[in-house]
């Protein structure tokens, strides 16, 4: 609930006054769990939802990190991504390397630790983002985005071979120009239609690159 101050800003009800909030487990299997959370809203009126929880605990903000690796040292940079097969929506999905922090670790740590486990390549973290959610409507797992620079010229990335878990058999890697990303990721799907899904987080990324060339009148290739 929001009112609206102007284009940009809004005011929002504080988060102290959404108060008696209250959980039900409605089932659990071996990573995540199902809750039903019943809540009071500002207006007293007693609310319901049902949402799904890593059942791994992390110490902190976040679960998981999500990588951005871009390929900088060639004459037009690459993003390197991973094509996986989801059981849930049951085909492969291009994705962002991704995967859950481990307990002790930090987020440089993790980051750079699945980075190599799923592309076999390091490189120099150069940002990381505030918490944001994946799907807040379905879940509170958090994730924070690691922008990640790759040096095709280190020693460490002259033969990348991957260290890959059990569960992430189909993982392969792929590298697409930034500055090409969003059509070439629309070929992909065109050719694969029955078997490819693109991740809305990478749609959104590739997307974003496609409108700004357009309204900056900028070129990708010159991505920080």
């Amino acid at each position: 609930m929001y009112s609206e101050k102007g284009a940009h800003d809004f005011d929002l009800i504080p988060v102290e006054k959404f108060d008696q909030c209250t959980s039900k487990k409605l089932g659990s299997g071996n990573w995540l769990e199902l809750e039903e959370v019943e809540y009071i809203d500002p207006t007293n009126v007693k609310r319901k939802w049902e949402l799904c929880r890593r059942k791994k605990v992390s110490k902190h903000d976040i679960d998981a990190i999500d990588i951005h690796a871009i390929i900088k040292n060639i004459n037009s940079p690459q993003i390197i991504l991973v094509v996986q097969y989801r059981p849930p929506v049951g085909k492969y999905c291009i994705e962002f390397p991704s995967g859950l922090i481990d307990a002790g670790e930090s987020i440089e740590t993790a980051a750079l630790r699945e980075l190599r486990e799923e592309t076999g390549y390091t490189g120099k973290i150069k940002n990381i983002s505030d918490p944001v959610c994946y799907e807040p409507g379905l879940t509170n797992s958090m994730t924070r985005v690691v922008d990640v620079e790759i040096d095709l010229t280190s020693i460490d990335n002259v033969s990348p071979t991957q260290k890959l878990n059990d569960d992430e058999w189909s993982l392969k890697v792929i590298k697409i120009p930034v500055e090409s990303l969003y059509e070439k990721l629309r070929e992909l799907q065109n050719k694969h239609t029955e078997n490819l899904w693109i991740d809305s987080r990478l749609y959104a990324y590739a997307y974003g690159l496609h409108v700004a060339k357009d309204l900056f009148n900028c070129k990708t290739n010159n991505i920080n």
